[in-house]
Formats: structure tokens, C-alpha cells, sequence
């Protein structure tokens, strides 16, 4: 049988030393208006209201019409070539022309999620030294708290739902439609020009911003892979637009000529119900979630609604933002009578560099195998390559190798550009902060970021190890596996969890119900994993603390972990 052209073989076979770039590549004109000539009618954009009573399609013609005349707007504006731009946006359509008219001036967006607070903004705005905010009316009046203490003027407002436009912000979609059909706006380009900057989640610390170069953007292609799309094909990536993962998703999309579906969550907290009626509905074929969905989405009553409203399309899953357990898989395999989730590794600082490839088996908690043109390891403390079955740093070669260009430049760190590079034996490595092990066939295994790991009577324990064991339990919805501070063994494994919806009305704080609970989840853990591992504290919470993106911040419960003993430990001398 002839092999796919998303097969592992097939992908190494074309893309093995790269893709081409050309030396003047700018995203806008190289790939969206290449799309427009080639399918000018083809969807580009699918977006649909929370609630399924609206529906806007553009095309790829009218993307490229569109951010050509977005372009002209922020030019005649005062933009210029390398000025930083703040964006906080919803899922609206019009994130990509606007995004994408900053790129044709050779402006750099600086995307924001949703979710970001006045505060944050402030962060944001003065590290990248922003000239110019796009947002709606409701991140506009956040921004409009800070904008005189960040010396910004200029703020473009995107209407929508009828909003009232703010004193002295632009009209973003009124500008545009005043600019001629047909105006063209692109200013000369290199492949090397920064192209769009993202700031990291900041699961160990404050948001670091990363410095993303235009031929970076043609690297997604090999995201596009793994997604499996091409034109015709509709893909739905569960991202806020201001995530780099929204990067991964729709950049990836557009390189492949498929068409991105947008659909802004309802009101309230996320239910899985409107994902299922969206996958019900339209005739999506590949969909991308984070770890926090799939796990909704094997829940009882989501089930029981899953099998009610079955997927029109869906025939490809992958998970990304971080490990998916194993467990979840199989559940999610069962309900979807054999769907298996392919899951990714990839930062904001890269594109997809290792996956579960269509032809790769997948081995369920590894991230899979080393993408195409990345030449991956594992590396210890001075750079040396680790063997087969070492823990140590996740690492990927930049001195050699195609996947060198699709890597961030660097970070910015008072005022100077830090890559986190180690060189050793004549090999120089990028430094992920991630930790993991390589198997004997070449698979990679995560243990958690660096800062996670959890050292406790002198075993080194990884918290998503421990976070899948007690996915097994029926009992555990989430959980979050950190080293709480002990006198004897250096740390103890705490385990913060969310019990699932038939267990918490159930279980009382401080019952016998819960004392029996929690010793039956522990001998459960002892069964599938090495005693060492059990926490030997357990503490059930409504939710956990988690960043922007929806990863787990195990930061800021190891700091509280540290806070409760050192005050216990102060009560205790001042009753000696």
C-alpha cells in the first residue's frame, strides 16, 4: 500500500533537511497570497458564535484582500517596520488580518491571551516596548488603564456584538473598509526579520518574551503535517488566539491551504457539551486540545453526550501544552471507537519537533518520535549526550541540523538576547528547561520542567509520572504532583486533586469517607507504580492554579506547600 503523505517515512523522505526558504519570506505574501491565486474561493477561516446562531466564512482571497488593506490602515497610522504591537483579542476573524497587515509593514503583533489583566498588559507592553494595542472594547478598556504609564498612542478597536467605540481609538473594521479594494501594502522583507514575538506561559516564573523570526512561520508547516491537513480539510484547535499554540494551529493550517474553525467559548467556564455539538455539527476532521479538554471529555456525562451527538468528521486527534496520560487515551479511544490522541512536544520557542506520526505506533505517555529536520537529546548538566533510558534535559542540536532555523532567536533578558545553549564534544545544544528520557526505538518520554522534579529520600521523582498513576483511580479527575517540604526525607510527593463529579458530593473535608478514599487511591498508586512515587500527602481541591495557556503552575503550589510547613515548623519552636 502506497504511504499517505502524512507518514512518518514519507515526512522524513521530503522534509529530512528541511524546507526551503526564501531569502525575502514573509508569511502574508508567500503563503497567504500564494493560496489566494492558487484557491481563491477555498475557506480559510470557518468562525461560528458560541451559540451556533452566526456563521462568517473567508475565503483565502478575501484574507489576503483584507490584511493588504489592514496593512495600509497601520501604515497611514505611523507604523513602521520593526514597531511592536500588543494584541488581545477574542476568537474573532479579524485577530488574522490584522495580525497579518502587521506583518506586510514588517511591524511585529505581540498576541495576548483573552485572559490577560490590566497588570499583565502593562508586563507585556513595556518589554516589547509596544507602539501600538488592538483589542475589542473590553481589553481596550483594560489597556486604557495602563496606556498612559507605557507611553502607548495609538489603539485600534475591533467591534464587535455592537460595542460602542472607545474616546480616541481607532475603528479598526471601519479603517479597513474605508481603504480601497485592491490597495496592496508590503514593504521588503528578509527571512530573518522578526515576524511575530510570543511570551511564554510562565509556569516557573514571570513570561519571557520569544523572539520569533519570519522563516520560523514556514517551520509549522511540519505542524500542518501532523495535523494531517490540506485543502478542503477543517481543523479546529482548541486555543486561545493570544497562545502560541493558536501559532501552531492556525499557521500551520494556513501553510497547508486547509481551513481553520473558530468558535469563541460560551459565557461562564468551559463545558465540554460545546465542543461535542461543534464536532456534531460541522464536518471537522482534525481536532487539537490540550490535556485539560480530553480529560473533560471522558468524564460521565460528557460521554453519555458524546454517544448522543456522535462526530460528523473526526477522523485524526492530537493533544499538545502538555503530556496527555495514558490513561485518558485509552478512555478516549473506547468512546471513540478507536480514535487514538496523538500526542506532540513542542514549546513557543519551536514548532512541533517531536510526535506521533501517522506510521509511528503509538507508545501511550511518549511524546513520540523526533520530527523531521530536528536532531534531538537528551543531555546532562555540561552539555554531554545521555545514553539510552538517562534522564536528563530535553535538547535539540542547533550548530547542525534543518530544525536550527525554525527555533526562536533567543529570549530578551535586560536588554540582551539569551538562548539557553549548551556546547559539548563539538555539539551545541538548545536547553528546553524540560526533562525526559529516550527509550531503545528512539521515543521520547517527558518527566516534567526542570523546576518540577521532585527529589525526596534521594529518588527523583517526575510529577506527571506520579499525575498519571492517579489518573487510574476513578476518583481523580486532575491532579498536581509536587515536592512538599520534610525534615527526613528533604521533600515528600504531595498530590493536589480534583475529584471527579459523582466522587465530590461524597466526600466531606475531614470524614471518615475521605481518610478511607485517600488510602485507597495510595494502595491503588502502589499497584501500578513503584512505591517510592505515592504521595504521601493528598489534599482534594476544587481547582489548581494554572497559566494562561491551561498549564498546571507547580510553582505556585510547591511555594504554598513551603509556606504551610515553614509555619508549622514555626509554631512548633515557639511552643519548646
Amino acid at each position: 500500500m502506497a504511504q499517505s503523505e502524512f507518514h512518518y517515512d514519507r515526512i522524513l523522505q521530503d522534509y529530512g533537511r528541511g524546507i526551503p526558504c526564501p531569502p525575502d519570506f514573509s508569511f502574508p505574501s508567500h503563503v497567504v497570497d500564494a493560496w489566494a491565486k492558487k484557491q481563491p474561493d477555498q475557506p480559510a477561516i470557518h468562525w461560528v458564535s458560541h451559540d451556533f446562531a452566526r456563521e462568517r466564512v473567508v475565503s483565502y482571497a478575501e484574507l489576503a484582500e483584507l490584511s493588504h488593506r489592514a496593512a495600509k490602515v497601520f501604515e497611514e497610522a505611523g507604523l513602521k517596520k520593526g514597531d511592536r504591537v500588543l494584541i488581545q483579542l477574542p476568537r474573532v476573524v479579524e485577530f488574522w488580518p490584522a495580525i497579518f497587515g502587521l506583518m506586510r509593514i514588517g511591524a511585529v503583533p505581540v498576541p495576548g491571551t483573552s485572559l490577560l489583566v490590566a497588570k499583565d498588559l502593562q508586563f507585556r507592553a513595556g518589554v516589547a516596548n509596544a507602539k501600538a494595542f488592538v483589542g475589542d472594547a473590553e481589553s481596550c478598556g483594560r489597556f486604557e488603564e495602563i496606556q498612559n504609564s507605557v507611553g502607548v498612542e495609538r489603539v485600534f478597536q475591533v467591534r464587535t456584538h455592537g460595542d460602542k467605540l472607545g474616546q480616541g481609538r481607532v475603528d479598526f473594521q471601519q479603517a479597513v473598509e474605508k481603504v480601497p479594494v485592491g490597495t496592496r501594502c508590503e514593504v521588503p522583507h528578509q527571512k530573518t526579520d522578526l515576524a511575530i514575538l510570543f511570551f511564554t506561559s510562565g509556569t516557573t516564573g514571570s513570561p519571557k518574551m520569544v523572539l520569533l523570526e519570519a522563516e520560523h512561520l514556514l517551520g509549522h508547516t511540519i505542524s500542518g503535517l501532523w495535523y494531517r491537513l490540506k485543502p478542503g480539510k477543517l481543523f479546529l484547535c482548541m486555543a486561545d488566539l493570544g497562545w502560541a499554540k493558536a501559532s501552531y494551529g492556525s499557521i500551520g493550517c494556513f501553510n497547508m491551504g486547509a481551513t481553520y474553525f473558530v468558535q469563541p467559548p460560551p459565557p461562564g467556564t468551559f463545558t465540554p457539551t460545546q465542543l461535542i455539538d461543534a464536532l456534531h455539527k460541522y464536518p471537522i476532521e482534525t481536532l487539537c486540545c490540550p490535556p485539560t479538554i480530553y480529560r473533560s471529555l471522558v468524564t460521565s456525562s460528557a460521554k453519555s453526550y458524546y454517544r448522543k451527538n456522535p462526530p460528523q468528521a473526526l477522523s485524526h486527534c492530537v493533544g499538545a501544552g502538555e503530556p496527555l496520560n495514558a490513561s485518558v487515551i485509552k478512555e478516549f479511544r473506547e468512546l471513540t471507537g478507536g480514535l487514538e490522541v496523538k500526542d506532540g512536544y513542542g514549546q513557543s520557542e519551536t514548532v512541533i519537533c517531536v510526535g506521533n506520526w501517522e506510521g509511528v505506533q503509538v507508545r501511550e505517555g511518549s511524546m513520540g518520535k523526533p520530527g523531521p529536520f530536528f536532531q534531538m537529546g537528551i543531555i546532562g548538566q555540561d552539555g554531554e549526550e545521555l545514553g539510552v533510558g538517562q534522564e536528563g534535559e530535553i535538547a535539540i542540536r542547533t550548530d547542525e541540523g534543518g530544525g536550527a532555523c525554525w527555533i526562536f532567536k533567543g529570549y530578551v533578558k535586560n536588554g540582551k538576547i539569551d538562548k539557553r545553549e549548551k556546547s559539548h564534544g563539538g555539539k551545541t545544544w538548545y536547553c528546553t528547561g524540560d526533562r525526559g528520557l529516550r527509550d531503545d526505538e528512539g521515543y521520547f518520554w517527558f518527566v516534567g520542567r526542570d523546576d518540577d522534579v521532585i527529589t525526596t529520600s534521594g529518588y527523583r521523582v517526575g510529577p506527571f509520572e506520579v499525575e498519571s498513576a492517579l489518573k487510574l483511580h476513578p476518583a481523580v479527575a486532575e491532579s498536581a504532583a509536587v515536592g512538599s517540604p520534610d525534615l527526613q526525607r528533604g521533600e515528600v510527593v504531595k498530590a493536589f486533586i480534583i475529584l471527579a463529579e459523582e466522587y465530590r458530593d461524597k466526600v466531606k473535608p475531614g470524614s471518615q469517607e475521605e481518610k478511607d478514599l485517600v488510602l485507597d487511591i495510595q494502595n491503588s498508586f502502589k499497584r501500578d507504580t513503584a512505591p517510592y512515587k505515592v504521595p504521601r500527602e493528598l489534599e482534594f481541591v476544587k481547582d489548581l492554579p494554572k497559566t494562561v495557556s491551561g498549564k498546571i503552575r507547580r510553582v505556585e503550589l510547591r511555594e504554598l506547600e513551603k509556606q504551610r510547613k515553614a509555619d508549622v515548623l514555626r509554631q512548633i519552636k515557639a511552643k519548646l
